[in-house]
């Protein structure tokens, strides 16, 4: 009988103590009695655990002769996890102390002449040619099928990794919490002698390690993170973290694809929902609703000469009504002056049938009026290079095919909803536009060769396409985080 033993697992396991407190204190006297009672309003996190146990610590194979093959017995590998995405079971043999001279070998612990060598990790115990004087060993496991309450068929034996191969044996994985009495695996290994071998007990480590699946990063938490770093200035306002703290690193930390949050803008204390969209950017996908006087670059996308005591003030002309905001044929006033259009109760009853209230729809800006006065009249091919979008965001691009609208109108083009386009119509030339048939939205750049035009986004028809506009129109406005 050979008796092969010295297995090893690996457990983590993190426990949490709970305390709630309560403090009762009485006055009394003879008139009348007054309690006083301070109550403790309790909350907990309970962190990610992982056990491994084994039903056995020896794995033993009996009758082993020249030229056959033999199994040891089975024993049962259970892992427990509370680990809200799963785990994987890894396995692997050896370590770095003792064993670092035959990881790959079983050796017998009376005369090292006698050993098993670990099979190659693409060879198969029963493929080993009787005629060759190999003296083999390998593992063989079984996962538990929990629907049918049965055992899955046994894999094919093979060579088991070395303990510190980047790729080591996958036992089992789940993307969920282990079963309640955890999750089993069956486990053996068999031997193959070419010749003969003296009984005994044949050694080395069988390691089985529950690495516990990462927890996808939402925008909370990226946030939460980025709080935490020394030196970081970023707080929470009202109970929102920030428009103007959001930064590339925390927008490319989200790794749940669409994950929203709500972010408020210190400006106006507007807030705004925010996604990471399938192009792997941060929008606004709520449209812009702001309507201060007074930028500086602490808190807008304006150039970074104009601080709080040097602010870029904003004179905001009334685009429904006032004829300067739209062309009016002789003076061209509609290219220059900075105008904006919150819905009034007319524009309300206009797309009653929508149920948009105000807030969904923002306002209704011309370019003018969007790029703080920096591209204005008819003929400027420029690249809006500021805006009135919250600091560390922007204008999105139009260029086809490779800007950031363009991009998002390709990935998003049979589903458009995580955007969250709404109608609404437009501003122009004074007059109400296509309420409930398009919304359209403003980028940073002009449409190809049309100097007088601006391009955009468009939503009709539940899809969204391009458009292009004259900048005296009043179009909505989408964020999108600086990538930079």
């Amino acid at each position: 009988m050979k008796k092969i033993t010295g297995i090893a697992w690996i457990s983590y396991i993190s426990i949490i103590g709970i305390t709630i407190c309560s403090i009762a204190v009485s006055s009394y006297n003879h008139v009348s009695a007054l309690e006083y009672t301070t109550n403790y309003n309790n909350a907990f996190t309970l962190l990610p655990s992982i056990s491994v146990s084994l039903s056995s610590p020896d794995l033993i194979i009996d009758d082993l002769l020249p030229n056959t093959s033999s199994d040891s017995n089975e024993i049962i590998v259970n892992v427990e996890s509370n680990n809200s995405t799963g785990y994987v079971l890894n396995s692997s043999v050896g370590n770095n102390s003792i064993y670092a001279s035959n990881l790959d070998n079983l050796v017998n612990t009376v005369s090292s002449n006698y050993k098993f060598t670990n099979l190659a990790l693409d060879a198969d115990l029963a493929s080993i040619d009787d005629s060759e004087e190999n003296n083999v060993w390998g593992y063989s496991y079984a996962t538990y099928n929990t629907e049918s309450s049965t055992w899955n068929a046994w894999s094919s034996y093979n060579g088991l990794p070395l303990y510190n191969n980047t790729n080591p044996a996958v036992l089992n994985s789940t993307l969920t919490p282990s079963a309640e009495n955890g999750d089993n695996i069956k486990f053996k290994i068999a031997a193959k002698a070419s010749i003969p071998q003296g009984s005994g007990e044949y050694t080395n480590i069988i390691n089985f390690i529950a690495v516990g699946n990462p927890t996808p990063t939402s925008f909370y938490d990226a946030f939460v993170t980025a709080a935490s770093q020394p030196g970081s200035t970023i707080t929470q306002l009202n109970g929102y973290y920030k428009m103007q703290d959001m930064t590339a690193d925390i927008c490319g930390a989200v790794d749940i694809e669409e994950d929203q949050i709500s972010l408020i803008d210190v400006r106006d204390n507007n807030v705004y929902n925010v996604a990471k969209l399938k192009d792997n950017r941060c929008w606004m996908i709520q449209n812009l609703r702001f309507s201060g006087t007074s930028l500086d670059s602490a808190t807008s996308n304006v150039d970074s000469i104009y601080t709080t005591s040097n602010p870029l003030t904003i004179n905001w002309l009334e685009l429904k009504t006032d004829s300067n905001c739209y062309y009016d044929g002789s003076s061209g006033k509609g290219w220059i002056n900075t105008c904006m259009h919150k819905p009034d109760v007319e524009d309300l009853a206009n797309i009653s049938s929508l149920g948009y209230t105000s807030e969904d729809i923002g306002a209704w800006y011309n370019y003018a009026g969007l790029t703080v006065g920096t591209i204005t009249g008819a003929s400027n091919t420029a690249k809006a290079q500021f805006s009135i979008c919250p600091a560390n965001w922007m204008l999105p691009t139009y260029i086809a095919d490779s800007g950031e609208f363009s991009t998002l109108k390709n990935i998003l083009s049979s589903d458009p909803s995580s955007f969250n386009p709404i109608y609404g119509g437009a501003m122009i030339n004074g007059g109400y536009r296509y309420p409930t048939t398009k919304g359209t939205w403003y980028s940073s750049d002009q449409a190809g060769s049309q100097n007088s035009f601006r391009g955009g986004l468009d939503y009709s028809e539940n899809s969204l396409n391009f458009f292009t506009a004259s900048r005296y129109d009043g179009r909505y406005v989408r964020c999108i985080a600086n990538n930079e």
